[in-house]
C-alpha cells in the first residue's frame, strides 16, 4: 500500500530537517519518484494536502489535529 501525500510530504520534511514550501516538498516528491500524480495541477494537491494536515489551518475539510504548522509565509514544518 503506497503512503497518502500528507505521509510523504512529512517524510519529505523531516529529511529537510526544516520548513519548506508546498512547492518545494512537491518538487521533492517528483525528484525522487514518490508518488504518482494524476491531477492536472498536482502542485496544487500537495499545497491542499498540506493545509488540511495542519494544526493551525482552519480548512473545512481538515483531517484530525494535524502533522504540520503552516507558517505566516506558505511554508510548512513538522508539528
Amino acid at each position: 500500500m503506497k503512503k497518502p501525500i500528507h505521509q510523504i510530504a512529512a517524510d519529505i520534511v523531516k529529511q529537510n530537517g526544516g520548513a519548506m514550501t508546498a512547492q518545494q516538498i512537491y518538487d521533492a516528491m517528483i525528484e525522487r519518484s514518490l508518488y504518482e500524480f494524476k491531477a492536472k495541477n498536482p502542485a496544487t494537491v500537495v499545497r491542499s494536502q498540506l493545509r488540511r494536515h495542519s494544526k493551525n489551518h482552519d480548512a473545512k475539510n481538515k483531517v484530525g489535529e494535524g502533522i504540520f504548522i503552516m507558517h505566516k509565509d506558505g511554508r510548512f514544518e513538522l508539528a
